[in-house]
């Protein structure tokens, strides 16, 4: 409630007024045009922004997947026995990447038979060709087009009686129920860091694997293993994918929202900066304003001079007869009153 004093000093009650301008003016503030405008502007930043989140998550599954090559690739050969030397083949498809770095290795499962025990020292021949796998059968060796070749050493562990009886007697249990068996698992070193040069031509898509030996020996299962050495960024996208993932998704959203935020900026520039007829008009009616002759008659400092001379003359006029002297100023002050009329009718 306010307050306010009578002339006696007594304090008196009065109900409040309330501003309701000053009320709706928060009200009005957040719904005028500046304010709808900073809101379609939030609004469409933070949708480019999720667009651009998803988009940047896409681009880098994408270089990653493009960029990271397998890590293991592992082909089963299938040796076929018969004369000559035990061989095989194995075909690949597009999971080779060039100037990759691969360690190749050969993983052969043999019985301890004595036969195999008798052999002794035997080779391994590993051959990578660029045409499919029936380019390289036993007919057709002359006519394809290898890209690498290597052969390794390989040998089964020797144990003395003693110890082999030991072991036997110590894994016997396993033996009899089946969860082990009397082999031994090679696994030989065939290439180190070998990379192949850019083109398809350049890349294995056929092996020929062959056991080379004095006596027939006997193999479980053979399997050629290709395993990926990572070095740099390969490196650190591989060993640490969550970290790298952050990274450069965010540095990839960043330089989007940079472009995009350019790209708005400019565009906003070149619509505001479009030239508006406004001042061309103000300026052409301000000259035919300027130009128009002013009206003599709408001045009043003529017709005021005109009747001050006219009093004079009245004054100054001899007569003799007062009839005539009386009808002639009353007449001339007529004229002088329609004058004085007419003036003070014509609009300022």
């Amino acid at each position: 409630m306010a307050s306010e004093y009578s002339d006696d000093g007594t304090e008196l009650d009065r109900p409040a007024v309330f501003d309701m301008d000053a009320l709706l003016a928060p009200f009005r503030a957040l719904v005028s045009t500046s304010a709808m405008r900073l809101y379609l502007n939030t609004l469409l930043f933070i949708g480019t922004s999720l667009l651009l989140i998803g988009v940047s998550v896409v681009a880098y599954t994408i270089f990653y997947l493009w960029f990271i090559p397998a890590v293991g690739l592992e082909r089963v050969v299938h040796l076929q026995f018969g004369d000559g030397n035990p061989w095989g083949t194995a075909s690949f498809n597009s999971e080779f990447v060039s100037l990759q770095p691969y360690d190749v290795s050969v993983t052969l499962e043999l019985p301890r038979t004595p036969s195999n025990l008798d052999t002794g020292n035997f080779m391994i021949d590993l051959t990578l060709y660029s045409r499919p796998g029936s380019a390289v059968l036993p007919g057709s060796l002359k006519d394809a087009n290898p890209i690498m070749q290597s052969r390794r050493p390989a040998i089964l562990t020797y144990t003395s009686p003693l110890v082999d009886v030991a072991r036997r007697m110590a894994r016997l249990p396993l033996y009899v129920v089946g969860w082990r068996r009397e082999a031994e698992t090679l696994e030989v070193s065939m290439l180190e860091q070998v990379e192949f040069a850019r083109g398809s031509r350049n890349l294995p898509q056929s092996l020929r694997l062959e056991i080379q030996s004095d006596e027939k020996m006997q193999v479980y299962s053979a399997r050629v293993q290709f395993r990926a050495r990572f070095t740099g960024m390969t490196w650190f996208m591989y060993r640490w994918k969550l970290t790298s993932f952050a990274i450069f998704s965010s540095l990839f959203w960043m330089l989007s929202m940079a472009s995009a935020s350019l790209t708005w900026l400019l565009l906003s520039t070149v619509l505001q900066s479009e030239p508006t007829p406004t001042k061309t008009i103000k300026d052409e009616d301000h000259n035919n304003i300027k130009d128009e002759p002013e009206d003599s008659s709408t001045s009043p400092e003529p017709n005021i001079k005109e009747e001050r001379e006219e009093s004079a003359l009245l004054q100054s006029f001899p007569s003799d007869d007062p009839g005539v002297g009386s009808g002639l100023e009353s007449a001339e002050a007529r004229g002088v009153q329609r004058r004085r009329s007419n003036l003070r009718d014509e609009p300022e």
